[in-house]
Order: C-alpha cells, then sequence, then structure tokens
C-alpha cells in the first residue's frame, strides 16, 4: 500500500522545518525579511465534533379498547324455541328450518361470537344491518346478541330466499 502526503502539507513541514533552521543562524532576520514576502498561509483543515445522532423514540401504538356489546336481555331455551315458531309463523318460515340454523351457527347460544359474526345465527355486521334496515327495525349490530331480534331477522331473510347466508348449515 502506497502513502501519498498531499503537497500542502508537504510545503508547510519543509516551511516550518526551514524556518526553524534559519532562526539558529545568524544572519536568519535577513533572510526571513527576504522570504517573508513568498509566504502563503494554507489553511489546513481541522477536523469538528460531529455531534452523535439522538435516538428516534419510536411512538407506542394506543391501546383501543374492545368495544363489548351493550347487554340483551337474556332468553331460555323454551323462549328461543317459541321464537322460531312466532316469527317461522309470521314470515312463513318452517320453524324447524330456523332452529337447525341457530343449532349449527351458534349451538343456540345467543351470545356466541366468532370473529365478526355474532349471535343465533352469526350475522356479521353490514349483512344485519342491510336486512334490519328491509324490516324497519334498529340496525344495531349489538342486537345480534338477542335471541328474539336474531330470530325475527333470520326469518326475515329466509322468506325472502336468502339460505346462502348460511352456506354450511344449510337444511
Amino acid at each position: 500500500m502506497t502513502w501519498r502526503t498531499p503537497a500542502a502539507a508537504v510545503v508547510v513541514i519543509v516551511t516550518v522545518v526551514g524556518l526553524r533552521e534559519l532562526t539558529n543562524k545568524p544572519h536568519a532576520p535577513q533572510v526571513l525579511a527576504e522570504i517573508a514576502p513568498t509566504l502563503t498561509v494554507i489553511p489546513t483543515i481541522i477536523p469538528t465534533n460531529t455531534p452523535l445522532p439522538t435516538p428516534t423514540i419510536k411512538p407506542k401504538p394506543t391501546v383501543k379498547p374492545t368495544p363489548t356489546p351493550k347487554p340483551q336481555p337474556k332468553f331460555t331455551s323454551e323462549q328461543i324455541y317459541g321464537f322460531t315458531d312466532r316469527f317461522g309463523g309470521q314470515y312463513a318460515v318452517d320453524p324447524n328450518v330456523l332452529r337447525h340454523i341457530a343449532l349449527c351457527e351458534s349451538g343456540f347460544r345467543p351470545e356466541a361470537k366468532n370473529y365478526i359474526y355474532a349471535g343465533l345465527f352469526q350475522f356479521d355486521t353490514r349483512t344485519w344491518k342491510i336486512y334490519r334496515n328491509k324490516i324497519g327495525e334498529d340496525p344495531d349490530p349489538d342486537l345480534r346478541y338477542n335471541a328474539e331480534e336474531a330470530m325475527q331477522t333470520a326469518a326475515y331473510a329466509i322468506s325472502l330466499g336468502q339460505l346462502r347466508l348460511w352456506p354450511n348449515c344449510k337444511p
């Protein structure tokens, strides 16, 4: 590996060494007076302290609380069974079809939840709102957990020929 010395450094070193030698001689003031006009000042690069980078603080995500559904009335299995007869008759749907789908989807449990699906018939929010608006009822998604409201909505959807909403639980 070859080292190259910058020309400016050589000039400065030779000049400084030469001046030291001259100042030790008796005729130095004369020689210095002759050389001084030809000397040029070459600025040297002085390293500066570079500030260290400060670490970036990562923002922590704020914890968004999971919304809890509004409490819904509790119904016995006999009452839920009665809703199948009531809404089955109202919307001309076989009550046994309603029972079969509710049992298949939620185990006949109105509080059942699976990912985005909820209630006896495991409606997702979007589907729930669509059918609730069609029958002119409150589209609040928390009502999916109300067995009576879910039974009415499912009976209405089935009366429109929408058994496709429950592809894994067809009777």
